[in-house]
Formats: structure tokens, sequence, C-alpha cells
């Protein structure tokens, strides 16, 4: 049974942000500091510990130098923020080394995507509100948009923002309405919660979907998994994000023809194309939120605040 979910006090020009690196090695530091202007732009501090540009093999540090890392951020009262560096890989690895009890008494602020999603999911379980969203050393918050900008400090700051989200390129896959809590992340990492302690809860819920780099007979086989364990049968309605370089090699198919085969039949509203995921243009979402799609009205609607 799901646990109520705690909204994270927001923020004030000032407060501080701590980037962590849970997962990989930071791959541009250039990208790295103008994502870090951009934080500051925005009023707020961004602490870094030089530790997060340690690397070993494909991880940044060891685990219990992540983890600890981490742990640290949660529990410390003078940082109001938490945002990843990066994904990459080794979120998983985490979890065994972190204090769920001690967790879920310091809510606050977390924001990531890519490998992060299970650090979504973990914290969701422990009580947390999070937020799928730009990470310290991508571009999506090095150039980060003007009216981005304004939707990310929105929510971060402003108890009373409950947009009504609408973008050219979105589609109605499946038509209809459907009010839940938003959920999901990264395609494969949400698959490989499957069995796990933080497992995905999908009764009821917006369930949003987004990947990379994956051939079409991957994303295929990892939803079909999905449906095999009921976790799209039970969900309220469907958001599916960008899957770049996803496209078959050569192939006479699109990977939007493969996501409209796997997910025909499913009796809940499917809106497509939603700006978020591993592209530039990568619009926050904050999961726990109660939302409501709109297939037909091609909108997505935030019926309760992030913060307090």
């Amino acid at each position: 049974m799901d646990i109520p979910l705690t909204q994270p006090q927001g923020l004030k020009p000032g407060n501080a942000i701590a980037v962590v690196a849970p997962a990989g090695t930071v791959v541009s530091r250039d990208i790295f500091h103008k994502g870090i202007a951009s934080l500051e732009r925005m009023g707020f501090r961004a602490r870094f510990d030089d530790r997060i540009f340690q690397s070993y093999r494909y991880l940044a540090g060891c685990d219990a130098d992540r983890a600890g890392e981490l742990m640290r951020a949660i529990e410390d009262p003078s940082v109001r923020a938490i945002i990843a560096l990066r994904g990459g890989y080794g979120c998983a690895r985490l979890i065994p080394l972190l204090d769920e009890s001690r967790v879920r008494e310091n809510c606050k602020i977390f924001m990531g995507f890519s490998d992060i999603t299970t650090l979504h999911l973990f914290l969701n379980k422990c009580g947390w509100i999070t937020f799928h969203g730009p990470m310290a050393a991508t571009e999506a918050l090095a150039e980060i948009s003007a009216e981005r900008e304004r939707h990310l400090v929105s929510l971060w700051t402003d108890p009373d923002y409950r947009p009504a989200l609408r973008f050219p390129q979105l589609e109605n896959w499946s038509s209809g309405t459907a009010d839940g809590a938003l959920t999901g992340g990264c395609l494969s990492l949400v698959a490989a919660s499957l069995g796990t302690s933080y497992e995905i809860r999908t009764e009821g819920k917006i369930l949003f979907l987004e990947d990379t780099g994956e051939p079409p007979y991957r994303i295929d086989r990892m939803i079909t998994h999905l449906r095999l364990a009921g976790k799209l049968d039970s969900a309220a309605g469907l958001l599916l994000g960008h899957f770049p370089d996803c496209d078959a090699q050569g192939g006479d198919y699109s990977i939007g023809d493969v996501l409209r085969d796997v997910l025909s039949g499913l009796n809940i509203p499917i809106l497509a194309n939603f700006p978020a995921g591993h592209i530039r243009d990568n619009w926050p979402l904050p999961f726990g939120v109660k939302a409501r799609i709109d297939a037909d009205a091609r909108t997505l609607h935030f019926l309760t605040p992030a913060i307090r």
C-alpha cells in the first residue's frame, strides 16, 4: 500500500542546493559549470564537494562514498534541495546503503532523471515528492530556456503553482481523461525495479515513460514486461516522453510505430511526445503530485502543488 507523500518545503532566494553524484562520473566539466551558473542565476547557491568528480570504472567513486555523500546532503539542515550530477549507472547499488528511516525524516527537494529514476522510486517509497528533471551536468540545465526556467523555479518556490501544460507536439494516442499521481521515469530503470523493494506502483497513477539509445526490440521487451506484470493495466493513464536514438538502424519503421503497437488495446488515455527525458527541452515533472492528462485536449494539468 502506498504511504502518503510529503511535500518538501519550498525554496527561497539564497537557499543552498547540494549537487551529488550517485551514479556515473562527470563527462563535461564545461557543461557542469554552465549548469551551476544556471542554478545561481535562478537565485540559489550551488554547493558541491570535489568528491563528485571522482571516477571508479563507470561510477563517480565507490558505492560507500556516493551513498555517504547523498545521506549527508539529505540530513544537512542547511541544504534545502538536492540535484544529481548526471545519470549513467550506479543508483541501484546505493539502495542497501541508504537508511530508509533517516531518509523519511528529512524530505526535501530532489531532482534528476535517467538512472536517477531508481532514487525517485526509492524516495517516493520513503514518502517524498520528487522532481524528474535536468541534472547539473546536462545541457538541459546548462542551456535551460527562459520558459522552462520559470516553470522550474515556480515548481520549487510557489505552493500555488498548478499549471496546465500544452505543447504543439503532443499527440493523442488513446482518448480520454485520467487523474492520478505522477510516477515513472526512464523505461529501462522502471522495468528493472520489478521484484525489488522499491518496485514501481502504478495502481491508479499517471505513468510517465521515456528512454534513450535502446533499439526497438528492447523497448518492446521492456514495455511488454511491464504489461505482463500488470503495471500498465493498473495505471490510470500513460504519459510518454521522448525516445531519442531508439529508431531501428535502416528499418522501415519508427520507435513510435513500435510503441503504438505494444501499447495497443490499453483502455486508458495515452498522451505522447511530452517534452521530457533525454533531450535538451527537458521539462521538470513532480512525481507524487496529483495530475490530470486529457488526451483529447492534449494537456497535462497539475492538480496539487509540489511544495509547501
